[in-house]
């Protein structure tokens, strides 16, 4: 104890940079051998790594807390957003199209085992569903298949692989 409190006393009349300019190069050792025989060297080398190592996890934790809060202030206006629209749609929500939906039953139920016929009937629920909640009347012309694709096969894996949610 007595000699590390020596080594500050003299470190501090001396100076460490003054005590690490006065080293000169001569025949037996170099500068930087008599610098790493200095027991104070070793001592300043270890305050300072240590000093270092801390300033990084510091900044790290108070990166890592900010970004925690960050998450949770969005989650918040997210949360908020979604409870909003939920009770605005809840409010706005009207009233399910019984009567067109019961005769796309009948029609798809009549007997009739056709994929088509079915396929028509809930295209026409749909229509007549949406054109009671616009308000609009809404008539179906025709409905036909598309026979012709318009995209190759390759076309359409790129679409579904760069669309693909993450």
């Amino acid at each position: 104890m007595n000699f590390a409190l020596s080594l500050l006393s003299e470190a501090a009349e001396q100076g460490v940079i003054d005590r690490l300019q006065a080293f000169t190069d001569s025949e037996g050792q170099s500068i930087a051998s008599q610098q790493m025989a200095d027991p104070d060297y070793w001592g300043s080398v270890g305050i300072i790594a240590l000093a270092g190592i801390l300033v990084v996890f510091l900044i790290l934790a108070i990166l890592i807390f900010f970004f925690w809060l960050m998450g949770t202030i969005f989650k918040a206006v997210d949360n908020k957003k979604k409870s909003k629209a939920a009770e605005k749609a809840a409010s706005a929500a009207p009233t399910p199209a019984a009567p067109v939906i019961e005769a796309a039953e009948d029609i798809a139920d009549n007997g009739e085992t056709d994929q088509d016929e079915e396929i028509m009937a809930v295209i026409a629920a749909a229509v007549a569903a949406y054109s009671e909640q616009d308000g609009k009347e809404y008539r179906i012309l025709d409905v036909q298949r598309s026979g012709a694709r318009t995209r190759s096969a390759w076309g359409l894996a790129g679409i579904s692989d760069n669309t693909r949610p993450f």
